[in-house]
C-alpha cells in the first residue's frame, strides 16, 4: 500500500511539472524576442479574421473616443518591423506566354529547385490582359508564336471564347497576378483603335462574376490604346488618352473606378528610384479621383532616356548601392519591369539572377520587405492616412485604429488585411492592446518586437504569411 501511495505521489508531481513546463513554453512563445531582426508574419492572410469581443472598460473606450487624434503614446513606425524599406517589382505582361509566366514565377515566388537554382521565395505579383489584338509579327518565343498567343483572358476580341481565363483567375487568387495591364494589348502598327466601351463593360462583368478583381491598373502601350487614362494633356504624347473622357467612345473610368480600381500608373515613367511615399492624387476628366503611383522605369544618360525596364537590365535596376540607400533613407521603391518580354524562354541572365538574390538577402536580413505591388500600395496608403488614438490607463497602453482617411478615397474602417504591417512604438509592448474600431485584435495577429535601430520597442499587426507553394504545376484551383 505504501509503495502504491508513493507511486501515486510521484505521478502527481510529474504531471504538475509537465503542466508548469507547458505553461512556460506557451508563455515564452507569446512574448519571446529573437536576438536579431525577425519579419512580422501573419498566421492568416484572410480579411475575415474574427476580432475578439473582449470587454473593454467604459473608461478606456471613453478615453479613446474623446482623444481621437491622440497618437503620442504610440507613434507609428514607417515600415513593418524589422524592415526599414519596402520594394515591389511591378511587371507589365507584354509578350508573355503562359509557359513563360509559369517558368519565371516558379523561380521568383517558390523555393523549388529549378533549372536555374533554388527559387527565391519572394512576393512578386504580375499583371494580366483580357484582350490581345496586337498585329505585331515579332516572335514571342522559340516556337515562333506571335502576339495572339500572349497570355490573355479572352481569345482576341471574342468574349465568348475564354483563352487563359482559368489560369489568370487562379493566379490572381494566389497572388501571382495582382494588377490589370489596362484591358489589353490594343497596340497596332496600323494605329487603328480596336477598344470600345462595350469591351470594357463585358470585361468588368466577367471579372465580377469570376472573382478576378485587381485594384491596380497599369496603362499599356502606344496611341492605339485609347483606354489609357490619368495623364491626358493635349500638348504632349499623352493626348490620345481617352479612358476618362465622358465624351469619348472609349470612356470607361466610371465603370473602372466603381469596380474597385484604387491605384493607377498613368504612363509617366520616372528616373527616380525611391520615394517617401509613391502615391499621388490624380483628378480625372469625369470628376473622379484615383491614386496614381510612381514607378522607376529608366535612367537619364547624357540627357537621354535609357529605359531599364527589361529583364536583361535587372542588374542595372537593383544594385547594392541603391538598396543601401533605400534602407538608409527609409523609402519605398516600385521597380517597373517586363518580366516575360523576349523570346529566350527563361528571362534572367546570370547577372540578373545575382541581382535578384541580392534583393532576397536584403529581405532575409530584415532590411527591405519585398511585397507585391497591391500590398505595397495598400500599406503606403494606410501608413500615411491612418487615423488612430492611443491612451495609457493604469500602466497599460491602448491603441484604437479608427479609419483610413485620405484625400482621394472615401474614409473607411479598414479590414485586418488593410492594416497588416502597421507597427507602433510603445514603452511596453507586453502591456499594450491594439483595437480595430474598439474591438481587440487577437494576439495571434500581433507581433511584439525588440529594439530596432532607433533603440525603441514596438508592437504591430503581423504581415502576410509567406506563400512558397508552386501553383504552376499542376494547376490548383483556389477558392476565396
Amino acid at each position: 500500500m505504501k509503495k502504491l501511495q508513493g507511486n501515486k505521489f510521484i505521478l502527481v508531481v510529474l504531471v504538475a511539472l509537465l503542466a508548469i513546463s507547458g505553461l512556460s513554453i506557451i508563455n515564452s512563445m507569446e512574448i519571446a524576442e529573437s536576438p536579431g531582426p525577425q519579419p512580422v508574419l501573419a498566421v492568416s492572410s484572410q480579411s475575415d479574421v474574427p476580432l475578439i469581443e473582449e470587454l473593454i472598460s467604459d473608461s478606456v473606450k471613453n478615453a479613446l473616443e474623446n482623444n481621437p487624434n491622440a497618437t503620442s503614446m504610440a507613434p507609428l513606425r514607417k515600415f513593418p518591423y524589422p524592415y526599414n524599406a519596402m520594394m515591389a517589382i511591378s511587371s507589365d505582361i507584354d509578350d508573355t506566354t503562359v509557359e513563360e509566366f509559369e517558368t519565371y514565377h516558379q523561380f521568383l515566388n517558390t523555393l523549388e529547385q529549378t533549372s536555374h537554382g533554388s527559387g527565391l521565395g519572394l512576393d512578386i505579383g504580375d499583371s494580366a490582359w483580357l484582350y490581345v489584338v496586337n498585329d505585331s509579327l515579332t516572335d514571342l518565343d522559340k516556337e515562333g508564336h506571335k502576339a495572339e498567343y500572349s497570355m490573355a483572358y479572352f481569345q482576341g476580341l471574342n468574349v465568348n471564347v475564354r483563352k487563359d481565363a482559368e489560369k489568370i483567375i487562379n493566379y490572381f487568387k494566389v497572388g501571382w497576378i495582382d494588377s490589370l495591364h489596362s484591358f489589353g494589348d490594343f497596340s497596332r502598327n496600323d494605329r487603328s483603335v480596336k477598344f470600345t466601351r462595350d469591351l470594357g463593360a463585358v470585361a468588368w462583368k466577367e471579372m465580377n462574376d469570376s472573382g478576378f478583381k485587381p485594384k491596380v491598373w497599369i496603362n499599356h502601350g502606344s496611341e492605339s490604346n485609347a483606354q489609357n487614362f490619368g495623364a491626358f494633356n493635349p500638348k504632349t504624347l499623352f493626348k490620345y488618352q481617352a479612358g476618362d473622357d465622358p465624351k469619348s467612345p472609349y470612356y470607361h473610368t466610371d465603370l473602372t473606378m466603381d469596380n474597385g480600381i484604387r491605384y493607377v500608373w498613368n504612363s509617366i515613367g520616372m528616373s527616380q528610384f525611391s520615394y517617401d511615399n509613391p502615391l499621388f492624387p490624380i483628378k480625372l476628366r469625369d470628376g473622379r479621383q484615383v491614386w496614381g503611383f510612381q514607378r522607376y522605369t529608366h535612367d537619364v544618360v547624357n540627357g537621354k532616356y535609357d529605359w531599364t525596364w527589361e529583364t536583361h537590365e535587372l542588374h542595372r535596376q537593383i544594385t547594392e548601392q541603391r538598396l543601401k540607400q533605400l534602407v538608409q533613407e527609409s523609402k519605398f521603391s516600385i521597380v517597373a519591369q517586363h518580366l516575360g518580354k523576349g523570346s529566350d524562354g527563361f528571362p534572367f541572365n546570370p547577372i540578373d539572377i545575382q541581382a535578384l538574390r541580392l534583393l532576397k538577402s536584403y529581405q532575409d536580413d530584415g532590411k527591405v520587405l519585398v511585397a507585391r505591388t497591391s500590398r505595397l500600395l495598400d500599406y503606403a496608403r494606410a501608413q500615411k492616412y491612418l487615423r488612430y488614438s492611443s491612451v495609457q490607463i493604469e500602466g497599460k497602453t491602448y491603441i484604437n485604429i479608427n479609419s483610413i482617411e485620405d484625400s482621394v478615397l472615401k474614409p473607411t474602417t479598414p479590414t485586418i488585411d488593410e492594416i497588416r504591417g502597421l507597427t507602433f512604438y510603445v514603452d511596453d509592448p507586453d502591456k499594450t492592446y491594439v483595437l480595430l474600431n474598439l474591438t481587440i485584435i487577437p494576439k495571434d495577429q500581433l507581433q511584439i518586437n525588440g529594439l530596432d535601430r532607433s533603440s525603441k520597442r514596438s508592437i504591430g499587426i503581423k504581415w502576410y504569411t509567406p506563400d512558397f507553394a508552386d501553383y504552376s504545376q499542376p494547376l490548383k484551383k483556389v477558392t476565396l
